[in-house]
């Protein structure tokens, strides 16, 4: 009987835990995905010391480790539970794919004493950054993230205050922060003036996040400024979560769908879905600190889902797209938009990303 109750408790981890295999294989050959090998064979080394070393193994694990629900105290009960089968097991740590936005693929493979498989299971995963390695984040789904919108340019003398202030936010929080730039009056603009009068901006840079928080201008302090406005925002519940995000580019058009379950308490009028997609780094162009641009919207749209029956996806397009960069990501999000804009109501519920492949 224990052991017909252990292995119930493991189908059920490995339903929260283990995910579908990435939809295409990654080709990149940069430094962090260099660092991120490395860190993955140190990984690998600890996972082979089971079961005398779970804290050792842990302690890849950040503290704040959410993959679908998943929390680190459910993934060390993972482990243990490994050490309870009346047989021994071993372990063994296999990278398959790395990705942008410092995603990873890999695969544990479980083996009795015998050599015959125990288990064999694929899991997708976030890596955080830390200060000389990595650690795994998860996805972070269930939990409120945030969105930070800057308005910028080319040559605005303050500007690269806010950006490097976002870019080292990001690098903290992964992928809890969002953030992207609007560039105006630069070769990168692409028709913004419409988000800089929405909110009736009047100089730059300036940003908003979750839709209602905005500072003007950029200094040295402008990381613990924003910091201040982000780090509360995460301890709120979400009211909106975002499932079965898919995405198919073809020819100039990227199509999408993705499940949005909208909590009863959020106001339905004035109720859209919001889709950018960013280019991660463009190197055509450098800012006034002669830095290359990150996050910059190339292609924009909204979709009014005020009368959308939420038990079936929301689909949505962006046309017209040529001559994309390689490194592209779609941001989505759920936000009230009413006209004229209301600090107090035109809020961002929640938001996620998604790097696209071509």
């Amino acid at each position: 009987m224990k052991k017909i109750i252990f292995c119930f408790i493991i189908t059920v981890i490995l339903i929260l835990f283990a995910c579908d295999r990435f939809e295409h294989s990654f080709e990149t050959s940069t430094n962090n995905e260099n660092f991120i090998i490395d860190f993955f064979n140190t990984f690998a080394d600890s996972i082979s010391t089971f079961p005398e070393n779970i804290s050792g193994i842990m302690s890849f694990y950040h503290d704040d480790y959410n993959n679908n629900g998943v929390t680190k105290t459910d993934v060390e009960n993972f482990y243990v539970a490994f050490t309870l089968v009346n047989m021994p097991i071993s372990l063994e740590a296999t990278l398959i794919d790395t990705a942008d936005n410092y995603g990873i693929e890999w695969r544990l493979l479980a083996t009795e004493l015998s050599g015959a498989t125990f288990m064999d299971t694929t899991f997708t995963d976030i890596l955080l950054p830390t200060t000389d390695s990595f650690q795994f984040y998860g996805n972070q789904q269930e939990l409120q993230k945030v969105l930070v919108e800057l308005a910028t340019s080319l040559s605005c003398i303050n500007c690269p205050y806010v950006e490097e202030a976002l870019h080292n936010l990001k690098q903290q929080y992964g992928n809890r922060l969002c953030y992207v730039e609007y560039h105006l009056n630069d070769p990168l603009d692409i028709g913004n003036s419409d988000f800089f009068s929405y909110y009736g901006m009047i100089a730059l840079p300036t940003s908003v996040t979750q839709g209602t928080e905005m500072i003007v201008g950029g200094s040295t302090t402008s990381q613990a400024e924003l910091d201040a406005v982000i780090a509360p925002i995460f301890e709120e519940t979400p009211l909106v979560q975002f499932n079965d995000f898919n995405t198919t580019l073809e020819a100039d058009t990227l199509n999408g769908s993705v499940l949005v379950n909208v909590d009863v308490t959020v106001p339905l009028t004035d109720l859209y879905l919001k889709f950018t997609l960013i280019e991660m780094e463009n190197t055509d162009y450098f800012n006034s600190s002669h830095q290359h641009p990150l996050n910059v919207i190339i292609a924009k749209g909204k979709l009014s889902i005020s009368e959308h029956n939420f038990d079936e996806p929301v689909e949505f397009a962006l046309s017209g797209l040529t001559d994309l960069p390689d490194d592209i990501t779609l941001v989505i999000w759920v936000q009230t938009l009413a006209d004229p804009y209301n600090s107090d109501t035109c809020k961002v519920y929640n938001v996620t990303e998604k790097t696209i492949t071509q």
